[in-house]
């Protein structure tokens, strides 16, 4: 039987109803990142009042813990914090860190260990105490533990970056750099010392990096447990100068071409 063009129409509507009816995939969300430590708390139910996890049993704490692990630290939840810079110390690497703000009733901190640079250590000698920083990465680290002898809420920041801000919140210009024509440098004491000129190099040359002459920013220990000096060899003018610094004393560009 031939189909009249109406009885076509008639024929194909089925069809087309059911492909108008198909179900168009959801597209999937990406987290938001947290941006402050109530973010890190909103994860917690409300029936367990994270508003007064100051007077939690340890059982309550240790739910929240596992809350924490499974839905920020496992799930790598994106983290974008800014917070003004309490120290830059070495705890076996070297850690950003800062108090937040907060009237929770307990200190709540901020840790920063692991860089998404592995050559971070230039960066990190250019922070001061006090500085705005946003720092970006995921969550790695979120738990109520006594810390330093105070009830605290500790987060932390892996696979990290930071930009320095203005007080308006906006980029920080880069600091001017100061040229330094670096020959070596040696760490050490006696007759005991180490070729530290890659590092130090690395160092210098970073825009307003300012360190310490010690086995942490050096990287190495050539005299364990004694005081060492570091011996800069540079040129200035075509001609050669001496820089030195003893155990934990400061270095920059600026210092040494002074």
């Amino acid at each position: 039987m031939k189909l009249t063009p109406v009885l076509l129409l008639l024929a194909l509507a089925p069809v087309c109803f059911l492909h108008a009816a198909d179900p168009v995939p959801a597209k999937s969300k990406e987290p938001k990142p947290l941006r402050t430590y109530r973010d890190f708390l909103a994860v917690i139910p409300k029936d367990l009042e994270p508003e007064n996890a100051r007077n939690w049993s340890e059982a309550q704490k240790e739910v929240a813990n596992g809350l924490f692990k499974k839905k920020l630290v496992d799930a790598k939840r994106p983290a974008r914090m800014r917070f003004r810079v309490h120290g830059v110390d070495f705890w076996g690497n070297f850690v950003v860190w800062s108090h937040l703000s907060s009237d929770e009733g307990y200190s709540i901190r901020v840790f920063a260990s692991q860089w998404q640079d592995k050559n971070m250590l230039p960066k990190l000698a250019t922070l001061r105490e006090g500085d705005l920083i946003e720092m970006t990465g995921v969550c790695d680290l979120a738990k109520f533990e006594n810390l330093w002898n105070t009830p605290s809420l500790s987060l932390g920041i892996g696979n990290a970056s930071f930009i320095k801000l203005l007080p308006n919140g906006k980029p920080a210009p880069a600091p001017e750099r100061v040229p330094v024509k670096l020959i070596s440098a040696v760490y050490g004491s006696g007759t005991a010392f180490t070729d530290v000129t890659d590092r130090v190099k690395a160092l210098l040359d970073e825009p307003g990096a300012l360190f310490q002459a010690n086995p942490h920013w050096l990287g190495a220990d050539p005299t364990p447990g004694w005081n060492k000096a570091l011996i800069i060899v540079h040129e200035i003018n075509d001609q050669r100068r001496t820089f030195t610094a003893g155990e934990n004393g400061e270095v920059s560009a600026a210092l040494v071409v002074k």
